[in-house]
Formats: structure tokens, sequence, C-alpha cells
């Protein structure tokens, strides 16, 4: 039996006979090795219990990325389904029958009938004649002066 008593728990004897028994605690005595190996199984829960924080970590993040792309295809599909429904409303806005029903109805514009429309006939050669009088030296000759005075002023 000398064998089992390493494993079996040590009672400490009462030193108070007031204490109640229900306040005792039991003491374990472990040989060294068995204290190296309970550490060692201790860490690796530890480091284990770290990996699997940081993979939940992870996915959680992986989450919130799917949910934020999630929520910016569903704004991007809103856009382009307002844009279609602009670009309609734009093409019924610019149409011809609309242009003419508010030409008509808001700038009082009326369509052109035979009376209103004459005609005019122009040359076909362009041809540029000028009347100039005949003037004496002394005219030309100060308009020359004036002209080169305008020019040296800039």
């Amino acid at each position: 039996m000398a064998g089992n008593a390493k494993k079996q728990p040590e009672k400490p004897a009462e030193t108070d006979s007031k204490k109640s028994t229900s306040t005792r605690f039991l003491m374990f005595r472990f040989s060294s090795e068995k204290r190296g190996a309970a550490i060692k199984v201790f860490i690796a829960g530890v480091l284990a219990l770290l990996m699997f924080s940081q993979v939940i970590s992870s996915y959680m993040q992986l989450n919130e990325v799917y949910s934020s792309i999630s929520d910016a295809n569903s704004e991007l599909s809103n856009l382009r389904s307002e844009n279609v429904r602009m670009q309609t409303e734009l093409e019924g806005k610019a149409s011809i029958r609309n242009i003419k029903d508010y030409a008509e109805n808001h700038l009082g514009l009326q369509k052109l009938d035979q009376s209103q429309i004459q005609y005019i006939e122009i040359q076909k050669e362009d041809t540029v004649e000028i009347d100039g009088e005949e003037q004496n030296i002394f005219v030309r000759l100060k308009h020359k002066c004036d002209d080169i005075l305008a020019y040296l002023r800039g």
C-alpha cells in the first residue's frame, strides 16, 4: 500500500475541535514529473484556446466583410435600377411630341402656314462697290499722316 499512498489525498489533521467537518480541504501530492506534465498540458490547453479564439475572430471579420460586400452590392443594384428609371423618364420628356406640346402650350409658338412664308432673292456673286469721291492730294496726304500717327500710337 506504500505505492497507493502517493495517489490518495491526505487529510490534514484538525487543530481546532470547534471547526465543522464541512470546511475540510484536500491536499494532493504529485511527483515532479507529473507536475511538469500538468504544466505542459495547461500551456497546451491555453495555446489551443488562443488559437481557437483567433480562428473564431477571423471568421467574424470575414463575415463582416461579406456582409459589407452584400450591402454594397444591394446598394449598387438599387442605384442601377434608379438610373434606368431616370433614363426612361428623361427619354419620355425629350420626345418630339412633348417638345411640340411644350412649344405650343407654354411658349405660344405655332406652326407656320403658307401665307407667313416670304422668299427673297440674293445675288449669286458678291461684289463690293465703293463710291469714292475724288480727293485732292492734300486731303489724301492728311489721311496718310493720320494713319501713320494712329499706327505709331498703337
